[in-house]
């Protein structure tokens, strides 16, 4: 017998394989149902016709109502080609688990009947009530919420012996007869749950056992109130007391089993967290910036220096872990004032959702991941995406929202194929160190066997205490470049706390397993450390420094404050009111990554601290950190799908554009020297920042200095923000091949989690910022005093657009899959990484 080994991992892109069933088996199974269906009608009918007392009637309408929804469920599924593939859609699941709960109703209404066909006079029902009300509750929460068995066979048990009680103590009026055929249905309603559905023929005996107890049932019911017509109980009174009674019993299913809770959670957080991020990423799109001399017209008295604080001290609602990176306080700036509604609804939009995640959070982190209800291994999460996520709503006064189209189209993004090819050879790390965030990362070591190569290293995370369930950040990756293929390979990988090694090898369970940690700690590293430290809090110091330096000495027609400023006009809004929303205590980024909450604010405030403006953009350094060791070598012969090669044609755009706007603006280097806004800009960030500015800006003290800076910090704002923010989430986002969070026990994510992950993901990837090359902002310009100047800034920036546009045209047709290679188009950027 030959031995076949699945590689681990590779069940995930094959669902699993579906129980064929024919129609001949799946068609009887449906046309008991209809029998079931027809015997409940009748006996209702029958009941009706004699008058009979509305509990008596009761079980029949149960069984009425789940065996007709359950003809035209499995009645549809055969007409549509799916015979008896019951669970095959969401919709069906959904159907499957109200049938389920119709159980709960069918065993109450049975015991409430059999209880008061011995019952001799009316007051015991508020005894006797409220307790099958109890059970029905109970029932109801495990059946419909995944209880275990055994909460649900239990009390079924107590209830058959309860039956059987009622039917001997007091005897019955109806005699022998009755209690014959009664007992008869109670053992048959039992004994349904023990024959199960689980296939089509098991589904047909149930059936017809449930039609068999309907027709005891209606024999036993018509002997009993021939005999004695019972007691005439008020639907009215007893509904209530039924109800709140079965309130009483789901409340304490809830408590008690807690898997079941986190099962209606889960669901319940689908319907509510969505649509608030809806909302928040769906709406109104400023359709490009406003001139600041419209914005601070009549509000001049207003510019006045701004001050920073600890974020603890500025932003202190439900922080109990300090951070400490600089910050405004909500006053804002008064250009963000100037947008009016947006800004006002902004504010309250995320004060409610602040509110909200208080009591009732998308994904609780305080509940043990043993009890939540967890993805399918093979599940790619296009059938997880959350509901509201794909509609068009109206709002009263605010419009139409709706989440715009990705690069292939509305809804789920999915991952590039070759993504998914590259994971199955155990090369996924390789793809995105090559292609995607991690490149700039990379630095030049000799690998474990001994070759040159380089290191992804993430073991300054190791300290970072976890959550309980999951596996600590940390770890390192090993790659070298092969030189036939030119592409980078991964070699090795280094375990987490640990200095074992292990070689690339997709076969073995445990590589796959350091694999997982290795690449949530590179998500976890670049978007709470690159996109949220740097890029959202640190650039907002950036414009601190702007707003300083120019607006506060009524200058904001300065070329340097006019050169920055569409790309910074809307930033403390996305920084100063959403940042809140992430970190708080209960707030998003607790649930969706591994870290405690101390721990993530440590790693937050450490990460500043070791912030140097500009460090991405370094592009000289980075290219020689990948050609080390091959002297007079270029990038493009050795890696040249590297996402370097394509991010340095973005530079030369950026860096013509700058020194073109600071060579109109300043004639000489002595002008740049002696200007006293530019000097200021520089003291202000050399106070706002812990480390000091590259040597390449020179004290911003010359004009190639200062271009390089402006061209910086616009590469860093645009590009590196869609890199961090949305190429790199891309694959983060797909559970089959990476986990922001690894569960130690190296199972799927928990189901809300990783839409919480989906949501965050979506309102930062596809939030309706503006759009660089959509939008025509040259008119923020227009406050230039000079004439020559203002002349020179459009001509630069009608010719970046122009360069930008070519460039486009140049990668959609060069050959190259663009989104499977990560490469950002230019009309994918946004101008800026505020609203």
């Amino acid at each position: 017998m030959r031995l076949v080994i699945i590689p681990p991992g590779a069940e995930k892109f094959e669902l699993p394989p579906v129980a064929p069933f024919g129609y001949g088996p799946a068609a009887l199974s449906a046309l008991s149902l209809l029998a079931f269906a027809a015997a409940s009608v009748f006996a209702i009918n029958t009941g009706l016709e004699r008058q009979a007392p509305w509990w008596a009637v009761a079980p029949f309408a149960a069984t009425a109502i789940g065996s007709g929804g359950g003809f035209l469920y499995e009645f549809w599924l055969l007409v549509t080609g799916r015979p008896f593939q019951l669970l095959g859609t969401p919709l069906g699941r959904h159907i499957q688990t109200l049938r389920l709960g119709n159980l709960a109703l069918v065993f109450g209404a049975t015991y409430l009947a059999y209880f008061l066909f011995g019952s001799p006079s009316t007051p015991r029902i508020y005894l006797v009530g409220p307790f099958i009300g109890l059970v029905v509750g109970f029932l109801l929460v495990n059946l419909m919420f995944r209880g275990p068995m055994l909460a649900v066979m239990v009390p079924l048990m107590i209830g058959l012996v309860a039956q059987v009680v009622f039917l001997y103590v007091p005897p019955l009026a109806g005699g022998h007869e009755a209690r014959a055929w009664l007992l008869g249905a109670a053992v048959g309603l039992f004994a349904t749950l023990l024959i199960g559905a689980q296939t089509p023929l098991r589904s047909t005996l149930f059936h017809i056992a449930g039609t068999g107890v309907v027709v005891a049932l209606w024999f036993g019911t018509a002997a009993q109130l021939a005999a004695a017509p019972g007691p005439d109980v008020p639907l009215g009174d007893s509904a209530l007391w039924l109800v709140a009674a079965a309130l009483v019993g789901a409340v304490l299913a809830f408590r008690f089993l807690r898997g079941t809770w986190a099962v209606f959670r889960s669901g319940l957080s689908n319907v509510i967290w969505p649509l608030f991020y809806l909302v928040v990423a769906g709406g109104m799109r400023i359709p490009r910036p406003r001139r600041l001399g419209d914005l601070y017209k009549g509000r001049e008295d207003q510019l006045k220096p701004l001050h920073l604080e600890p974020y603890y001290r500025a932003h202190p609602r439900n922080q109990s872990h300090p951070v400490s990176i600089p910050a405004l306080d909500e006053a804002l700036t008064v250009k963000v004032h100037a947008l009016g509604f947006l800004g006002v609804l902004v504010r309250v939009v995320f004060d409610i959702g602040s509110r909200i995640s208080q009591v009732f959070p998308m994904a609780n982190p305080e509940v043990p991941l043993g009890y939540k209800p967890r993805m399918e291994r093979w599940s790619g999460g296009g059938e997880y995406w959350p509901w509201w996520l794909r509609r068009t709503i109206w709002l009263p006064y605010l419009g139409w929202f709706s989440i715009q189209s990705g690069v292939r189209g509305p809804g789920y993004q999915g991952t590039p194929d070759f993504a998914i090819a590259r994971y199955k050879e155990g090369q996924l790390l390789a793809y995105l160190a090559e292609y995607g965030a991690a490149e700039s990362f990379l630095k030049p070591v000799r690998v474990p066997d001994g070759r040159a190569g380089f290191e992804l290293d993430f073991r300054f995370l190791e300290h970072y205490e976890s959550k309980p369930d999951y596996e600590r950040y940390g770890g390192s990756a090993f790659f070298v470049i092969d030189d036939t293929t030119r592409s980078l390979v991964l070699t090795h990988l280094r375990a987490p706390r640990t200095d074992a090694v292990l070689p690339a090898d997709p076969l073995a369970p445990t590589f796959r397993h350091v694999e997982d940690i290795v690449l949530s700690s590179l998500y976890f590293y670049v978007v709470s450390g690159k996109h949220l430290v740097e890029i959202h809090m640190g650039l907002n110091l950036v414009e601190v420094a702007l707003f300083n330096s120019f607006d506060a000495r009524k200058e904001w027609f300065h070329p340097v404050r006019l050169a920055l400023y569409p790309h910074l006009f809307a930033h403390e809004l996305a920084e100063e009111l959403t940042t809140e929303n992430l970190i708080e205590d209960g707030a998003i980024f607790p649930q969706i990554f591994a870290t405690t909450g101390a721990a993530l604010v440590r790693h937050l405030n450490d990460r500043f601290s070791e912030y140097q403006l500009g460090v991405d953009e370094d592009f000289d350094g980075r290219e020689q950190r990948l050609l080390a060791g091959r002297a007079g070598a270029k990038l493009e012969d050795v890696l040249p799908n590297c996402s370097l090669v394509w991010e340095k044609a973005y530079v030369a755009v950026w860096q013509e554009y700058a020194a073109s706007l600071v060579t109109a603006a300043f004639p000489s280097d002595a002008a740049v020297a002696a200007d006293e806004g530019v000097r200021t800009l520089f003291e202000q960030l050399g106070t706002a920042f812990m480390r000091p500015l590259p040597d390449r800006y020179a004290g911003l003290a010359t004009r190639a200095g200062l271009a390089r800076f402006i061209a910086d910090t616009i590469h860093h704002l645009v590009l590196r923000h869609e890199i961090y923010g949305t190429t790199a989430v891309r694959l983060a986002l797909d559970p089959r091949i990476s986990k922001v969070q690894v569960p130690k026990d190296g199972g799927p994510y928990a189901v809300d989690e990783w839409r919480a992950l989906a949501c965050i993901a979506t309102a930062t990837s596809r939030v309706r910022y503006t759009l660089f090359m959509a939008s025509d902002w040259s008119d923020a310009f227009d406050d230039l005093k000079d004439p020559a100047v203002l002349a020179a800034y459009k001509g630069a920036y009608t010719r970046m657009k122009a360069q930008l546009t070519a460039l486009g045209t140049r990668w959609r047709s060069d050959g190259r899959n663009n989104y499977d290679t990560l490469r950002v188009l230019p009309e994918e950027l946004d101008l800026g990484a505020g609203y």
